[in-house]
């Protein structure tokens, strides 16, 4: 229903852009004598705001790194552009315009072509005519005539006109000869299979940057350039089906690092159409969910103090800009104070946007569980650095996604003590491609071999694996759910009859207790259990003692109790990666026989560095397992029973409460 109401403020928005379209040209060419050229997403009235804004002590480190840069060295003239309208300052203008003519010089703005010879505006090209529209909007007092007349052709011809080829692509997909690499890049980059690409690009963030940077040039060329009512057309053709990549709770499946790229360019879409045509597209798209996404998937921790839960290739938070953004449009006091206190970076755009009227208001425990639409679970204990975060990635395929059906991530202390490594090659030829796989997760494997995954024939697409939240909630203490995967894995194995995981987490104790069952039709095999440890800055390291193991961080560490119906034993190892230069050490649950059938269990609590380790039993007796935990005094005892494809469990004692 929200999907569909979507679409129709979309068709609405169309039919107002139409009937203004020739009004507007006129009052966008009128515009020259006021202020800058253009106007595009701010005028000359706004500068006193924005300096204003660069006072405030939220921006004092940022804007003086942007006053301290090097501006002949910076490539992004863009930024310096900015610095230069709000400074004043001649030489950094001057600076920015050398770095920006630079770019008339190229022989094309992306790397691909359609058919061998047309080109095609994606990324790149977003970025580029974005920068260059707004360059030449900032910049415009100092560019010579010919100099203007140049980069709007350029703007023309190297942005507008590849992107709306893409775009028409990405819409008509049957229409599209072959799209493929330029011969400069065809060589670095082996994807031998792009056939789908008109479909899978126009799915994902390419869309959207290449959508925002195609706003910005159809409004610098308004009035300039007779093809600009076909464009627009197809811009907002292109923003109804943006719309539709935000799910309706405002979670974006690419992760939230792939979120703020795309996000910041639909930004620049979204202000320039506003102020334009006075079109407001804020309400198509939960924004405001948006936000609580990225709260909820907020992971800071001492290599990042401003990660995110790095599902597939993400990593980092949203940049401030964007929250600022949503505070202001909404007046949502959340999203102002996530932007204030909890953003990946700054950005130039912070600056713009910042409306201290708006109240921050800080998140309640309310919203420390949190299961998105994208079958994506997380709960934690807080939003600082020392506090529990635990995440599973459930759900379906995603692009830029692993093979990681039913994994789970761990932070507490400060220190990722279950990991996912983060953003590996796109390079499907480099060994290290085993890090988008399965065994390089923390899930399940049968007989070695995870769930289904491609081997990039198409590049960092997305699989046909998928997974499902079957059960979860919240009861006094703690938080359980449970997520079946059992149609990834059978599509390697057709054996396979189900694979479910059931997590229990206590955030009080803190403790983990995370049960797989796995069941196979026919023929028995060897069922395992991996959990990662981070090293990416080679200060990780695993043990294991009979049932137990344990994994060391620098500053926290990760204990845990292993058992199973039947037996298992306990492995460390590490990434068959010798041509790596860095190590992937794992700890394995492994089954000790081959069975058709296999129960696994992890008791397990995140330790700060010189904790005692608990005392933790797993004892199977009369169908039931009974799980004890003793720390400080206080005990947890539950009972499991396991059955069918989900254990059922029942609370016995929590001291901990």
């Amino acid at each position: 229903m929200v999907k569909n109401m979507k679409k129709t403020i979309i068709q609405i928005f169309l039919i107002s852009f139409l009937i203004c379209i020739f009004i507007s040209v006129d009052l966008i060419a009128g515009e020259k004598d006021q202020e800058f050229p253009v106007n595009l997403l701010f005028s000359k009235a706004d500068l006193p705001r924005i300096r204003e804004n660069t006072k405030l002590p939220i921006f004092k480190d940022f804007w003086q790194s942007l006053l301290e840069s090097d501006a002949t060295k910076d490539k992004n003239f863009m930024r310096q552009a900015f610095v230069y309208v709000v400074t004043d300052d001649q030489k950094r203008g001057e600076a920015a315009k050398k770095e920006m003519l630079k770019n008339l010089e190229l022989e094309r703005w992306d790397m691909y072509v359609e058919d061998d010879k047309y080109a095609l505006g994606f990324l790149w090209a977003g970025r580029l005519t974005a920068w260059m529209s707004l360059g030449y909007d900032w910049l415009y007092d100092l560019l010579t005539s010919q100099e203007r007349e140049e980069v709007l052709r350029q703007i023309t011809e190297k942005g507008c006109v590849p992107i709306y080829r893409a775009l028409h692509g990405m819409r008509h997909p049957e229409t599209v000869k072959k799209w493929d690499f330029t011969p400069e890049f065809k060589k670095k980059y082996d994807v031998p299979d792009m056939s789908r690409w008109p479909v899978i690009l126009g799915h994902n963030n390419f869309r959207m940057v290449n959508s925002g940077g195609f706003a910005l040039g159809i409004f610098t060329l308004m009035g300039k350039e007779n093809r600009t009512e076909k464009w627009l057309e197809m811009l907002l053709d292109s923003f109804n089906r943006i719309a539709d990549l935000y799910e309706t709770d405002g979670s974006y499946d690419e992760g939230v690092s792939y979120c703020n790229y795309a996000t910041e360019y639909l930004l620049y879409l979204m202000e320039v159409v506003k102020r334009k045509l006075n079109i407001e597209l804020f309400d198509a798209v939960n924004f405001v969910g948006m936000m609580e996404y990225d709260l909820a998937m907020y992971m800071p921790h001492y290599l990042e103090p401003h990660g995110s839960v790095n599902f597939g290739d993400a990593g980092n938070s949203l940049n401030s800009d964007i929250g600022f953004w949503v505070a202001r449009k909404s007046r949502d006091g959340l999203s102002q104070y996530i932007a204030l206190n909890y953003p990946g970076k700054q950005d130039i755009f912070s600056l713009l946007y910042y409306d201290p009227s708006v109240k921050p208001e800080p998140p309640g425990k309310n919203g420390y569980f949190k299961k998105l639409d994208l079958d994506w679970i997380v709960t934690r204990s807080g939003y600082e650095l020392d506090d529990l975060v635990l995440a599973m990635r459930s759900g379906p395929p995603t692009n830029h996604e692993h093979a990681d059906r039913n994994s789970i991530l761990l932070k507490a202390y400060g220190e990722i003590l279950l990991a996912d490594h983060k953003h590996p090659t796109y390079d499907r030829n480099n060994p290290e491609w085993l890090l988008r796989t399965s065994p390089a997760h923390n899930t399940v494997l049968i007989d070695g071999q995870g769930h289904q995954y491609h081997k990039g024939e198409e590049g960092t697409n997305a699989s046909d694996a998928a997974a499902k939240i079957v059960r979860y909630g919240q009861r006094n203490g703690y938080d359980f759910w449970a997520s079946d995967a059992t149609q990834a894995y059978a599509l390697i194995n057709p054996d396979v009859e189900s694979v479910t995981r059931t997590t229990l987490v206590f955030p009080d104790i803190p403790c983990l207790i995370v049960m797989d069952k796995l069941i196979k039709k026919n023929e028995p095999s060897i069922f395992s259990a991996r959990w990662h440890i981070e090293n990416s800055d080679s200060n990780g390291s695993g043990s294991v003692d009979k049932n137990s193991f344990i994994i060391k961080r620098p500053n926290a560490k990760f204990y845990g109790v292993c058992a199973g119906s039947p037996g298992v034993k306990n492995i460390y190892s590490a990434l068959p990666l010798p041509e790596s230069k860095k190590i992937f050490p794992f700890i394995e649950i492994k089954t000790v026989q081959k069975t058709k059938e296999q129960f696994l269990i992890l008791v397990a609590t995140p330790l700060q560095k010189t904790e005692k380790e608990p005392n933790i039993k797993i004892e199977n007796k009369n169908n039931w397992w009974t799980l004890t935990v003793k720390k400080n005094g206080s005990e947890l005892k539950l009972r499991v029973f396991d059955q069918n494809t989900l254990p059922e469990f029942e609370i016995i004692k929590n001291d901990f409460e």
